[in-house]
């Protein structure tokens, strides 16, 4: 029987208590039956909160787990993506466009649009949290997936009989191979953990300063100097063109003492910046939420914020910046939010 659902919804929810540190992977994992492929389009949290604080319960981060193997390039935490509700201001980014909403949008997309994880026939879809404190509330993981059952159905709604194109970063050209539209090869379309290289991924992260700023100096969000783990990472040597990274949305939680966040590029001429204040003051990228709920409930304008045009670091030295207001901001004192696309050239 042939199936197309444009949208439908998985939750994976967790009760109990989880220490900081732990890592958890819902048991009710969904597998795909044989004839059946999923292209996952947004996740959505609905996070712990301590009852007395009202604080969110920080998560070190939140992954997709796709047959067993986690999605490296998604390390999202606890605000960066809110429930899809009337009470909340902030939206869930998506992680792409999808292939199965060709009959909505009308469009094919292309390799850099198309970053939707894919989940192939007879795999097992489930998620990972590990949490960065103490946990004791329970929370639920929502993921946001089009279906597709049977081979006739796939192809008309993908509306190719193959997936590939070209890149393009910065003018130089990348060959991304054609891949026949099947129900066997699904993941080796973009987004798609069993893709050839160039290899295109959703690219959601996060970083804290993991030390203090000095004064009136921009802080590079370098690993391991400079932030606690790599996917942390914010500060690039790209000259060999290993990967290049696109940011599309930014989202900031600043500090009393955060002044403004600048793109690096070594060499640029001009190097804008973006002033990050705290409330009531102006944060040209809000975040999607704050920890503290009676902040998030009287907040009129959320994030991310989504760039006019999005930031390229390809074949570069440099990355994302930010400097304090002539007073250092203290470890762990300001938090980036980043969401975009990771190509794997080589």
């Amino acid at each position: 029987m042939s199936v197309w659902d444009p949208v439908v919804e998985f939750q994976f929810k967790h009760t109990g208590s989880q220490a900081a540190g732990e890592e958890w992977v819902s048991p009710d994992a969904y597998k795909l039956p044989p004839n059946e492929v999923l292209e996952i389009f947004r996740l959505e949290i609905i996070p712990p909160v301590n009852a007395d604080t009202g604080l969110i319960r920080k998560f070190r981060y939140v992954t997709l787990m796709i047959e067993g193997k986690e999605y490296e390039t998604l390390r999202i935490n606890s605000v960066m993506a809110p429930l899809e509700h009337q009470a909340n201001v902030g939206v869930a980014v998506d992680f792409g466009i999808p292939y199965l909403h060709r009959p909505i949008t009308g469009i094919i997309p292309g390799p850099l649009e198309g970053t939707c994880p894919k989940v192939a026939r007879g795999q097992t879809l489930s998620v990972k949290t590990v949490a960065d404190e103490a946990i004791s509330e329970p929370y639920t993981i929502v993921l946001k997936a089009a279906r597709v059952r049977g081979q006739d159905m796939l192809l008309e709604k993908v509306g190719t009989p193959v997936v590939g194109g070209r890149i393009e970063l910065d003018k130089e050209e990348y060959v991304k191979e054609p891949v026949p539209v099947s129900l066997e090869t699904w993941n080796e379309l973009p987004g798609g953990l069993a893709q050839k290289k160039p290899q295109v991924f959703p690219w959601f992260t996060y970083a804290r300063n993991k030390v203090d700023t000095t004064p009136n100096q921009w802080y590079d969000f370098e690993y391991y100097a400079k932030v606690n783990y790599d996917w942390m990472n914010l500060s690039w040597n790209l000259v060999n063109k290993e990967n290049a990274y696109i940011v599309t949305h930014l989202g900031v939680i600043p500090h009393s003492n955060s002044k403004a966040l600048r793109f690096y590029v070594e060499g640029r001429i001009t190097m804008p910046e973006f002033t990050t204040r705290p409330l009531p003051e102006k944060n040209f990228f809000p975040p999607a939420m704050y920890y503290d709920t009676s902040v998030n409930a009287n907040i009129k304008l959320a994030g991310p914020k989504k760039l006019i045009k999005p930031f390229l670091f390809h074949g570069v030295k440099g990355g994302i910046q930010v400097i304090d207001n002539g007073t250092a901001i203290p470890a762990n004192g300001v938090e980036l939010h980043v969401y975009g696309v990771k190509v794997v050239l080589r």
